[in-house]
């Protein structure tokens, strides 16, 4: 999923526009996956989260080393499917299951396109918050987390460690907060210049951080391991920094 920089900076005479980039609108707090997104959303993704596509490679890399044959994998808020993809192909040798979970029909409907032939895979439109997991080897959460409301957020990691089998992993990649307010604003600085960058206007990069307002809900690194932590997580190994974007491995 997608993690924007927490930047406000305003259009010229103080417009807000809802242009955020690759034909997509959307208002002031109102970001969503459905509507026009489905359609935009794998080329708007990878100009917006840095290393995406890289780092979808490494979750099957990973997803290589940890999943026994016959296992089972959860691909949280699979989008479009391309995750989802590489698992299942990745790991199709060994019969392991890919389940793609995902709340949008628009998002799922393009994922079981883009699956198409691939009998180890199947996808369930849900909400996270009402999912019944089944027993895993393996669950990720790519840039997904930190949609979940906050309220639901610890019960949610707390549900996805008592589904993994013993010696199971949380794959969490997702948008974090700086350390101090001095150290969130290079942040934010350095990952706006990135954008702009890849193709962004000043007012797409303003107006996409508006529209996930109250949307987007990111944590710190210390907020994050500490929820790993009080769910019964123990381990945890980070595998991917750029900023204010981090991946991790957590163990049951």
């Amino acid at each position: 999923m997608d993690g924007e920089a927490d930047t406000d900076r305003q259009p010229a005479g103080g417009l807000h526009t809802p242009h955020v980039g690759d034909g997509i609108t959307t208002p002031a707090g109102s970001w969503s996956f459905g509507g026009e997104v489905p359609d935009a959303f794998d080329r708007h993704v990878a100009r917006s989260v840095p290393a995406y596509v890289e780092g979808q490679e490494l979750i099957a890399d990973i997803a290589d080393q940890l999943v026994p044959q016959s296992g089972r994998v959860y691909d949280l808020g699979c989008s479009t499917g391309t995750l989802t993809r590489q698992l299942a192909e990745r790991l199709a040798p060994r019969r392991a299951e890919v389940v793609g979970i995902d709340r949008e029909p628009g998002m799922v409907e393009r994922a079981r396109e883009r699956c198409a032939g691939l009998p180890s895979v199947r996808f369930e439109t849900a909400s996270l918050q009402e999912l019944s997991f089944e027993p895993a080897d393996l669950v990720v959460s790519y840039y997904t987390l930190q949609f979940v409301p906050l309220r639901s957020r610890a019960e949610l990691v707390a549900r996805i460690h008592a589904a993994l089998a013993p010696g199971g992993s949380f794959v969490l990649f997702e948008k974090v907060l700086a350390s101090s307010a001095r150290n969130q604003e290079t942040a934010v600085g350095a990952y706006a210049d990135w954008k702009r960058r890849q193709g962004f206007g000043d007012e797409e990069i303003a107006a996409k951080s508006r529209s996930i307002r109250g949307v987007l809900q990111p944590l710190s690194p210390a907020e994050n391991e500490a929820m790993l932590l009080g769910a019964g997580f123990g381990e945890m190994m980070y595998v991917f920094r750029w900023v204010l974007f981090e991946g991790l491995v957590a163990r049951a």
